[in-house]
């Protein structure tokens, strides 16, 4: 009998290798060290590419139902208002089915996903189990969990770490994380506010410079999600204090109302572990890698792990899981990282001759059919559709 694969982490990309797995029969438990799914609704963008994999995994059709269709990015100068540029998705209809972007806070896609494991007959999630050890025998891993109950000892026919950038199991194989943190962090602040007045015409997606504080805007419905640049200057609990959050938002939205539904301070990281395979233990999504989240490529990256990982586990080949170690890890540095440091870059950018040049180079980009194509597959993680 064939020992099941164990996923350490229920989140996005844990879920999303365990109904790929249970698709191909394959016996699959996962480890939650919470006692639910995490409310956490940090991620919220999903590319093209990855919801043709939901679709491969029949579950698009609730994602779809619950999510937001974006049909363009917008690129904007705060000061004088005015939109630099916007790349129209329907340049990539030919490229993918999927010729937009959908944005749905990761925590719904959890709760939609866990359904279709739990359903399955070879598919078991479990709650409130901490990984606390492991051991590889060559043959099979052993895990150790902590439980309410005491320990609990489970035999697997491999370990999957998808357990977050704090990877108990990444740490445990002793592998390095090396990479940097960038000086600014992100405030994230959901609201309810119409910045139509302030700038007319705002999209959905909209990535606003300025040399001092710029801005990304989603407007989804029921609810805006701004991220603001925080300078390493500044002090967290202030930043984070109510008045200066709201003077934050009257600043940019004039006289316009608003209402204020939370907020979340973090800092941005750029990280890759040395391996994403050591035997019969792999790495996937945050636990393998992190990256600067501006162009909302870290959660698609790690489905995009799931996906081959999973074949490779399905064929339970040496080469094939090699393969996928070694083709994700560059993924991840010569796309992802690579893209999303570059839009960083972008935002940052702060002596008037360079955010001219900034700017002209994304008037032409967008001005060229061609070109701003070229711009969104790779926006869109299709790069290889060029």
């Amino acid at each position: 009998m064939t020992l099941p694969v164990l996923i350490v982490g229920a989140g996005p990309v844990g879920l999303a290798l365990a109904r790929a797995l249970t698709l191909q029969g394959r016996a699959v438990r996962v480890f939650e060290a919470l006692e639910a799914l995490s409310p956490e609704a940090r991620a919220s963008t999903f590319h093209p590419p990855t919801l043709e994999m939901f679709a491969e995994w029949g579950v698009l059709a609730p994602i779809l139902a619950e999510g937001h269709r974006v049909d363009s990015l917008e690129y904007w100068e705060r000061a004088t208002r005015e939109r630099v540029a916007r790349f129209e998705y329907a340049l990539i209809t030919q490229d993918t089915p999927y010729p937009f972007r959908l944005q749905l806070p990761q925590a719904r896609v959890t709760r939609l996903l866990l359904p279709y494991v739990t359903g399955s007959p070879v598919g078991a999630v479990h709650f409130q189990h901490r990984l606390v050890d492991f051991q590889d025998h060559g043959t099979h891993v052993t895990a150790v969990f902590e439980t309410p109950d005491g320990p609990v000892r489970v035999d697997g026919q491999y370990l999957v770490g998808a357990d977050g950038a704090r990877s108990t199991v990444r740490r445990r194989l002793g592998l390095n994380f090396a990479g940097l943190t960038y000086p600014d962090r992100f405030l994230l602040v959901p609201s309810e506010i119409d910045l139509e007045a302030v700038l007319p015409g705002l999209g959905p997606v909209n990535y606003i410079f300025d040399p001092e504080e710029w801005i990304i805007i989603l407007r989804l419905p029921g609810v805006t999600r701004i991220v603001f640049q925080i300078g390493p200057d500044e002090d967290e609990a202030a930043v984070l204090q109510p008045e200066r959050v709201s003077a934050r938002l009257r600043r940019l939205a004039g006289a316009a109302p608003f209402t204020i539904k939370g907020t979340s301070l973090y800092s941005v990281h750029q990280r890759i572990a040395d391996t994403f395979r050591v035997g019969r233990v792999l790495l996937a999504g945050d636990a393998a890698h992190i990256n600067n989240p501006a162009g909302g490529m870290g959660m698609n990256s790690g489905i995009h792990d799931a996906h081959l990982l999973a074949a490779a586990l399905v064929a339970d080949s040496d080469p094939e899981l090699d393969r996928y170690a070694q083709v994700r890890r560059a993924w991840a540095v010569d796309k992802v990282q690579h893209h999303t440091h570059e839009t960083y870059a972008a935002l940052v950018v702060r002596e008037p001759a360079a955010r001219q040049e900034r700017n002209e180079r994304y008037r032409a980009l967008a001005a060229d059919p061609a070109q701003a194509r070229a711009y969104l597959l790779r926006a869109s993680m299709l790069e290889d559709r060029l």
